[in-house]
């Protein structure tokens, strides 16, 4: 019988982040479908590919098997823990479950990159053949999955067609995600029980960096392991008692129900014989309409309402501060060189991140990252400081004469181009927020990697040592100190 490859289509990950969002506050699969094909008819405008899409989307977070309800339900309650890209160790593992081609994909691609640096979609078309056979559909199939986890952030996609390169591994916030992320994938695989070592090293699980260890597995409510051997720790599922679905209780029969008098309601015509007497000055029964009181209401003063703003401001102000004190760890520990070139605005966007202003720090960090291949530039072609050229042109020419790496012009040029996108973002739509915040952090560590590849520095007793000197406006004989900065 021949495997069903059922995910055909390049899935975004801001579907199911939104399905997910939905999944928490309301578990009813209908309702989730139709709020699905209302969330995706802008992208998706043709009915059949719409339902497909959100066929799929439904398999992965909502058609679940009733065994694995368990680990999903606990995938959701991870949701206020977790950050908003953390989700995606979430999106791979249930994707994993729902879709044993996606899981066989994952796994390819994490061979390949132990292997290599990079490969290419005929490559892992190639691997997926001795186990899915030769058929258009797989193939195409594996094309829009790699487009899938490029749109996820694990991979990226270099101007070549078909030419991939991984991501910087991503790093969980709790361990209890790692052992979420573990579990799902034992648990797609055909496997019954693995080494432990094994299990901490799939290759499907490549996108991420996993920390936790065989301690942390034997702790695990999920995990039974027994010992094999000498040495050896075999890891195995837990199994789930499932309890019996009730069964549907017959309804009682209901009595005959007698049939209620209806009192005598008033008639179109006897209202306007009523409304014809009191006009004419004749007595009328009682007026229809019910007696109100009269409300008084008090007026605000000044010092009232001055109280009310403050009220509100400390709220708000409490609501954010446990994010703001996470992002505040992200980029604490920022030193701080007064001549370093470009320093003082490098500093603003960790303030602008900290503070949560994801717009002026993703629009301040671009400008920066700009004018550093400008400045860069300059200097190695000792061009006057009025002289200017395109992003682009800049960045063509220092890799051109070995200056930049084609890693780094990659980078940039990907940056670049995608250096608008990031205004028709909403934030006050949940998933538009959480994108916001990964563009900033990563349009800021792009920047911060890039002053460390051009402006780093030793420090001795004190002082600062360039690596580059050309890129420094040091003067003869002057010297920099090293100061730790207490603003970030």
């Amino acid at each position: 019988m021949r495997k069903v490859v059922g995910i055909d289509r390049k899935i975004k990950r801001a579907w199911l982040d939104a399905a997910l969002d939905r999944l928490a506050q309301d578990g009813d699969e209908k309702e989730l479908r139709a709020f699905l094909d209302e969330y995706l008819k802008d992208e998706l405008p043709g009915k059949e590919s719409r339902a497909k899409a959100v066929g799929i989307v439904l398999k992965i977070w909502s058609s679940v098997p009733r065994e694995r309800l368990p680990l999903r339900d606990r995938a959701v309650a991870l949701l206020p823990r977790i950050s908003g890209q953390e989700r995606v160790w979430l999106h791979l593992g249930m994707a994993a479950l729902a879709y044993p081609f996606f899981r066989d994909t994952a796994e390819v691609v994490g061979r390949l990159l132990a292997l290599q640096d990079d490969f290419t979609t005929a490559q892992v078309q190639a691997r997926m053949l001795t186990t899915w056979g030769d058929r258009v559909t797989s193939k195409l199939a594996t094309r829009y999955l790699l487009n899938t986890l490029v749109d996820w952030d694990v991979l990226r996609s270099t101007k070549k067609q078909g030419h991939f390169l991984p991501t910087r591994k991503m790093t969980a916030s709790i361990p209890e995600l790692e052992l979420w992320l573990l579990e799902s994938l034992l648990s797609s695989s055909a496997a019954d029980e693995i080494e432990a070592q094994q299990l901490l090293r799939l290759p499907e699980s490549f996108p991420f960096q996993v920390n936790v260890g065989v301690a942390d597995l034997r702790k695990h409510e999920g995990f039974d392991i027994h010992r094999q051997g000498l040495d050896m720790d075999m890891v195995a599922l837990c199994k789930v008692k499932l309890e019996p679905l009730p069964k549907p209780k017959k309804k009682a029969k209901e009595p005959k129900k007698s049939k209620e008098v209806k009192p005598n309601q008033p008639r179109l015509f006897d209202k306007l014989a009523e409304e014809t007497a009191s006009a004419n000055g004749k007595p009328t029964s009682d007026p229809i309409l019910p007696k109100t009181r009269a409300t008084t209401r008090k007026k605000l003063t000044e010092a009232d309402e001055k109280h009310r703003v403050e009220d509100s401001m400390k709220t708000e102000f409490l609501g954010n501060l446990s994010e703001r004190a996470e992002r505040f760890l992200q980029v604490q520990g920022v030193v701080f060189v007064p001549d370093r070139p470009f320093e003082a605005p490098s500093m603003e966007c960790a303030k602008q991140f900290r503070d949560g202003y994801y717009f002026g720090c993703i629009a301040l960090a671009q400008a920066v990252l700009e004018a550093v291949i400008r400045h860069v530039w300059q200097a190695k072609f000792k061009k006057k400081p009025n002289q200017e050229g395109s992003f682009e042109k800049n960045l063509a020419a220092l890799q051109k004469k070995k200056f930049i790496s084609e890693d780094w012009k990659t980078k940039l040029d990907q940056i670049w181009s995608e250096r608008n996108s990031f205004q028709r973002l909403r934030p006050s739509v949940e998933s538009d927020q959480r994108q916001l915040e990964e563009t900033a952090r990563k349009t800021l560590s792009l920047l911060y990697d890039l002053e460390v590849e051009f402006f780093g520095y030793d420090v001795s007793e004190g002082i600062v040592i360039p690596h580059h000197p050309e890129y420094w406006s040091i003067k003869e004989g002057e010297s920099l100190v090293f100061i730790k900065s207490t603003e970030i």
